[in-house]
């Protein structure tokens, strides 16, 4: 049987808590798909990707970032390059300017992607970098755009706060508890 630290242990705890309340806190209908008279095929939504980037030295990167996520239904949506972010966030004397390409150093950034409307809660969140920087996000979690313009969260928090790896699918699914909540590499097919 494995040994673990008290601090482990607490971290473990904890994170389990921050997970439960979340859970508690999404509203009931934040993933309800608005039918716009589709008839026979599943509607298109319109998500938003909010991703921080630590503040941790060397945490921000220019290289290529992917994001895929599903639901527990299987319902995916694969944006192979983040691009065109949204600075939500950033410290002071970061930059504001024009030709931001994201994921700066203590940055919040959004992006957006569209796809099938998921039929339950966002669970599974991978990232995926192609490049030598050691990028660093703090978490990650995907909004719905509801009709009339507001965002609902439809997704758990996805804790990184470690290094992303080169080159492969790097994150959580929630959905069938693999990997629990410590990031972690998986393949897949595509």
């Amino acid at each position: 049987m494995p040994k673990f630290s008290m601090k482990a242990i607490s971290i473990l705890s904890i994170s389990s808590l921050v997970f439960k309340l979340f859970i508690i806190s999404l509203p009931t209908n934040a993933m309800q798909p608005t039918n716009h008279g589709f008839q026979g095929s599943k509607p298109n939504c319109t998500y938003s990707i909010e991703i921080e980037t630590t503040c941790a030295p060397s945490a921000e990167t220019t290289d290529h970032v992917s994001v895929r996520f599903s639901d527990f239904k299987g319902d995916l949506i694969i944006v192979k390059h983040l691009n065109n972010p949204k600075l939500l966030y950033a410290p002071k004397g970061g930059s504001k300017r024009g030709g931001y390409g994201g994921f700066g150093r203590c940055a919040i950034d959004m992006f957006e992607a569209s796809g099938p409307c998921m039929s339950s809660r966002v669970c599974s969140l991978y990232l995926k970098k192609v490049g030598a920087d050691e990028w660093r996000p703090g978490w990650v979690k995907v909004l719905h755009q509801q009709d009339g313009g507001h965002e609902e969260p439809v997704s758990y928090v996805f804790y990184f706060r470690t290094f992303v790896p080169e080159n492969v699918w790097y994150g959580f699914d929630y959905c069938h508890s693999k990997g629990g909540f410590v990031p972690h590499v998986v393949s897949f097919n595509d």
